[in-house]
């Protein structure tokens, strides 16, 4: 994981030059991990068997950069979504959202605003909301989350949830059986506005038509807790610039 370590300290301290930094971290960090003394690199055996790489670094590449992303200008965030989609596109997209039945590169990204820009500008590479179901099985109550999910700042434990964007967002939907009402509450309140603005943002963003955008608020005030409807800013990627 240096390079995952090098890349998030450049970000950290020089944005512009850690973002330029993405794309090989991503590669040597693969490249390490399935390289040995004994047998070389296999890097592109073991990925054509196991259906992509092992997704623990890149996980780790996204939430290097997830970690300041909601910090970055807006040129500075297209810039990095740029390098990440040089990674995505060149995969099968149900390996990258998860749909062949492992654990996938966007299933694992935590940051709302990152997150939600990916799926603006590419729709099927969203991972749905059910990617962590067991944790919806196990927890039947808020006070099981609580005690079994929550940290006492309002965010997730990182050992037991993957995606705290999609979970949140699970949590917050009405119709889905979550606890909207208690989590709008006890969440992070800096986490809850980029959630809402993630949530805003797929619901919105690749809308063109005055009528899209009706039914999309319309959608919006069905699905969220009304204490939570209005605490939205509007800034996210334009599907336009990022054609394929």
């Amino acid at each position: 994981m240096m390079h995952v370590e090098q890349v998030r300290q450049a970000l950290l301290h020089d944005p512009n030059k850690g973002i330029r930094m993405i794309v090989g971290a991503y590669e040597r960090g693969l490249d390490q991990a399935y390289t040995t003394e004994e047998h070389g690199n296999t890097r592109c055996l073991i990925e054509a068997i196991a259906g992509g790489p092992l997704e623990t670094i890149p996980w780790a590449v996204y939430n290097a950069v997830g970690a300041v992303y909601p910090y970055l200008t807006r040129e500075q965030k297209d810039n990095a979504l740029r390098e990440i989609l040089r990674i995505l596109d060149r995969r099968n997209y149900l390996e990258v959202n998860g749909g062949h039945g492992g654990y996938g590169h966007t299933p694992g990204i935590r940051e709302p605003l990152l997150l939600s820009d990916i799926a603006v500008v590419r729709p099927l590479y969203w991972p749905g909301l059910f990617e962590e179901d067991h944790l919806f099985r196990d927890n039947p109550t808020w006070a099981d989350w609580k005690a079994n999910v929550m940290l006492e700042n309002g965010m997730f434990n990182p050992r037991v949830v993957n995606s705290d964007f999609c979970v949140a967002y699970r949590l917050l939907r009405n119709d889905l059986r979550g606890h909207p009402e208690a989590y709008s509450v006890e969440a992070n309140p800096a986490f809850l506005e980029r959630t809402l603005h993630g949530i805003v943002a797929m619901r919105f963003g690749p809308k063109q038509r005055q009528e899209d955008s009706d039914q999309g608020r319309e959608r919006l005030r069905e699905l969220l807790p009304e204490s939570v409807q209005d605490r939205v800013e509007r800034d996210w990627a334009d599907p336009a610039m990022f054609s394929w």
